[in-house]
């Protein structure tokens, strides 16, 4: 009821469009619409990023599903500690241009939850199935609690564990805050403590899955793990996964979208008013910047479109490292060499081209190469083998459209399932050849529409886009 009464001048207006205008897309129902409405009134700005970061941690799009229990607990710094040496080592040609401040732990453990049906055999089981799932936000908001209307269904449809955790907001934490807690979550099931309750799991047991942030966040942790030569989980799937930092692709500012996420032209840093967090961020920016001119600690890894006027773009990293892999895995050298991935976009989604493009590379890493500035790189890369990639992109739906009861999230939560038991053998056969998937309304797979490849015409891969390229993206 207190809920209805703060939405309620938001449900009327929103009710009213619905059915004087109609829906946004005609699959859209009223409760869907007014969903998003609320999402959307959420995201607006005029808000401090402190003060978006409390009104996120109170939204809870819907109730835990029904039959699946949760455990919190910590999981120990010693698994923090440990990700550190192997990110010491693949951060090394980066380092000149990061802040170390991320090795210093400022809790006693990364708050985590296990969801699970009740009496599931899983701990006497020979396939331990098991979900690390890495939440969504844009890196700055959203926890754990926010995703249980995910985790719960994919727990319950998947006959799975999932394992989800909290790991470092930014600005508060800059990259590669949330990546060292997501390495260590995935070094804790490898090699859990006693009390843990189970024995340390095979890693072909394991499928890292991850939405928007947390999609993009789970493909880096898989680029990470590969690079660090460490076990490779059975497989990755990204939800509407946000691989491009540099928002360089043409419909992350297509204004056609159906899409809740709003248009920040100038990224995710231009968007909230001044704050405590802001200032801070923006002085130790300042302060890296005329340490990494003056001092001449390392080569120039970043494209001159980075060396924005107008500052800093995105709140996760400062612009000298939005090429780094890890924080736009789509910009990697090459994505050959990762676990069979599973990547689902919307049709209406901004950050549809992205995936489309982050898809292909990885399926056929010879014929599609990252930005031009990286020229040359696939070539000397040791990752050369393609990737076995299944794409899906699904008719009339927006970014991470599993928070909403359509008909195509039933599809995509059966899809997401036949994946997992793939991967993790339960099925017993092999894996199909890398596919991409129009998947529309009715739940029938179709090729891709010719729109959806005008992408890979598109030049100006992971070049942050000046007022000129906006208007041509426009």
């Amino acid at each position: 009821m207190a809920d209805f009464l703060k939405n309620s001048p938001l449900i009327i207006s929103t009710t009213i469009k619905h059915y004087l205008n109609g829906p946004p897309r005609p699959s859209w129902n009223l409760n869907c619409h007014i969903f998003w409405a609320k999402f959307i009134s959420l995201l607006v700005s005029n808000k401090t990023i402190e003060e978006m970061q409390r009104a996120s941690f109170s939204f809870q799009p819907s109730p835990v599903q029904a039959g699946v229990v949760i455990n919190e607990f910590k999981i120990d710094n010693k698994y923090r500690n440990e990700a550190q040496v192997h990110l010491d080592k693949i951060l090394k040609p980066y380092e000149h241009v990061l802040d170390p401040e991320w090795k210093n732990l400022k809790d006693d453990g990364i708050i985590s939850e296990w969801l699970q049906v009740p009496n599931d055999g899983w701990e006497k089981s020979e396939n331990k199935k098991t979900i690390l799932y890495i939440h969504g936000g844009a890196y700055y908001f959203f926890t754990k609690e926010t995703y249980r209307c995910i985790t719960s269904p994919l727990a319950k449809i998947a006959n799975t564990r999932v394992l989800a955790f909290n790991y470092r907001l930014a600005p508060q934490n800059q990259f590669p805050a949330a990546l060292h807690d997501a390495l260590a979550a995935y070094l804790y099931l490898l090699n859990p403590p006693k009390d843990a309750g189970f024995e340390p799991l095979n890693p072909k047991n394991i499928v890292i899955c991850g939405d928007s942030a947390g999609g993009g966040l789970s493909l880096a942790l898989g680029l990470a793990i590969r690079d660090a030569g460490l076990p490779s989980c059975a497989g990755i799937i990204g939800l509407s996964p946000w691989v491009d930092l540099t928002a360089s692709l043409p419909s992350i500012l297509d204004d056609g979208c159906a899409d809740y996420i709003p248009n920040v032209t100038g990224g995710t840093a231009s968007f909230y008013t001044e704050s405590r967090a802001s200032k801070e961020y923006k002085g130790k920016d300042a302060a890296l910047a005329a340490k990494i001119k003056n001092q001449n600690l390392g080569p120039k890894i970043w494209h001159d479109s980075f060396d924005r006027p107008e500052g800093r773009l995105q709140l996760y990293v400062n612009n000298e490292g939005l090429a780094i892999p890890y924080v736009s895995p789509m910009l990697a050298e090459s994505l050959g060499n990762l676990p069979p991935l599973l990547l689902v976009a919307g049709d209406e989604e901004r950050l549809r081209d992205e995936t489309i493009y982050f898809a292909y590379r990885s399926a056929e890493p010879t014929k599609y190469k990252g930005p031009s500035y990286n020229a040359g790189k696939f070539e000397k890369s040791q990752f050369q083998t393609p990737t076995n990639t299944t794409f899906e992109i699904y008719e009339e739906m927006p970014h991470v459209f599993q928070f909403v009861d359509y008909a195509c999230t039933t599809k995509s939560y059966e899809r997401m399932s036949e994946f997992i038991n793939r991967v993790t053998t339960i099925l017993k056969e092999p894996l199909p050849p890398s596919s991409f998937n129009y998947i529309n309304i009715k739940g029938e797979l179709n090729p891709l529409n010719e729109r959806h490849k005008k992408v890979f015409n598109w030049e100006k891969i992971g070049i942050v886009p000046n007022s000129a390229a906006l208007s041509e993206l426009k």
